[in-house]
């Protein structure tokens, strides 16, 4: 059975349960005329809410058997019988159906008009659902699954105990502690991740992308900012069109993708790098590790044999079209160590490691070569330069 309630006649026509339903008087607060209004239905027998605005809402799971709602709506008007004929024009709608008990605020259209609507209701809620067409949206306190929509504004949520699916056409989007999976998308916005209990999913067509603590994989994506991930328990996938990417901690591989900016790692098992204009520098890095710099230096400090964690050095490579490598090596670390410099004359290969002989290739002015086996041999490393030198120091 479906409860339908509008604002008519500066009141409330009500079906089901006028009782539960109240409304302040027209108040005047600076250039505005507010009336507030609030309801409540019982949805104990329900496990989905869906609440549609328009303006800003936030949304509060509690140890209730209710949903209540407080909507507060402010009009522009010169006078307060001009206003009491704005305010009667928008309707309020709850009801269930399907299984969902539901909050629908509708504004009239072509009227200008500040929507505040707050909405309560029991925690246990397997899966809320959440749309405002231009307003911002917070949530919080929330057993189930919960899912929302801003058409231009912000996205707030905190203490989710499942999953969480964010999507505004153009605001920032801030997750403080979700326990299960993350997927954020902004058409413009910054992203912040302060913990998620699985994987995350992360896009914006341009803003920043910061995440503290991800207890699975993630994945960033952006047109235009800075990517920032301080510990990702699994693998991470980093790109972005114009801007820096740091990765503090990894427990799996790094691939990350800058077509404008540097690329910084400082632990990872695994990593492969791409950067259209900017260094690459790589620190306690294990596995397999492709550093590729078009225009830019490399550094990259290596783990020694098997760390605590278990990691070991595979086969890699290090290139770069304009700029520098530096690899940093453990004394004791097994390597076969394959070096080309095409810098033309001015090419050098430096290196700490007497195991490391260099020597000219082909006619003066050719590529510069170095090979050498340290500790016995191991996992092959690749360094490939051109416009710069190559160094190899002891760790």
């Amino acid at each position: 059975m479906k409860q339908f309630f509008s604002i008519l006649s500066l009141g409330l026509a009500c079906w089901g349960w006028a009782p539960a339903q109240t409304e302040s008087a027209i108040t005047r607060e600076g250039g505005y005329w507010v009336r507030t209004m609030q309801g409540a239905m019982d949805t104990g027998g329900q496990e989905k809410l869906r609440v549609e605005t328009t303006g800003n809402v936030s949304l509060q799971g509690s140890a209730t058997e209710q949903t209540s709602y407080k909507l507060t709506v402010r009009v522009r008007a010169g006078d307060e019988r001009e206003a009491a004929a704005l305010l009667e024009r928008f309707s309020v709608k709850t009801g269930t159906e399907g299984g969902w008990a539901y909050v629908k605020v509708t504004p009239p259209r072509l009227v200008s008009s500040g929507l505040e609507l707050t909405v309560t209701g029991p925690r246990a809620l397997r899966q809320v659902f959440a749309e405002t067409r231009g307003g911002n949206l917070e949530a919080s306190d929330w057993d189930g699954d919960f899912e929302a929509r801003s058409g231009g504004g912000k996205i707030s949520v905190n203490h989710i105990r499942g999953r969480s699916e964010l999507r505004t056409a153009g605001g920032p989007i801030e997750v403080g502690n979700v326990g299960g999976p993350v997927r954020c998308l902004s058409g413009g916005g910054v992203i912040r991740v302060e913990n998620a209990g699985a994987a995350a999913w992360l896009e914006t067509a341009g803003g920043e992308i910061y995440v503290h603590q991800v207890d699975g994989p993630v994945q960033a994506s952006t047109g235009g900012g800075n990517i920032r991930i301080e510990r990702a328990a699994s693998t991470v996938v980093a790109r972005t069109a114009g801007g820096l990417i740091q990765v503090e901690q990894a427990d799996g591989p790094v691939t990350a993708e800058s077509s404008g900016g540097a690329i910084q790692v400082n632990s990872a098992n695994g990593v492969r790098c791409e950067s259209a204009g900017g260094a690459i520098r790589l620190r306690n890095v294990a596995g397999a590790v492709h550093a590729f710099a078009n225009s830019g230096s490399i550094m990259a400090e290596l783990v020694s044999g098997v760390d605590a964690s278990g990691r070991a050095m595979a086969d890699s490579i290090l290139s770069t079209n304009a700029g520098d490598i530096t690899v940093l090596i453990p004394s004791n670390l097994a390597l076969t160590v394959q070096a080309v410099n095409e810098s033309g004359g001015s090419g050098r290969i430096n290196s700490d490691f007497p195991q490391v002989h260099v020597q000219a290739g082909g006619p003066p002015g050719g590529p510069l070569m170095a090979r050498g086996a340290l500790n016995g041999g191991g996992p092959l490393l690749r360094v490939n330069v051109m416009g710069g030198t190559i160094y190899f120091r002891r760790k």
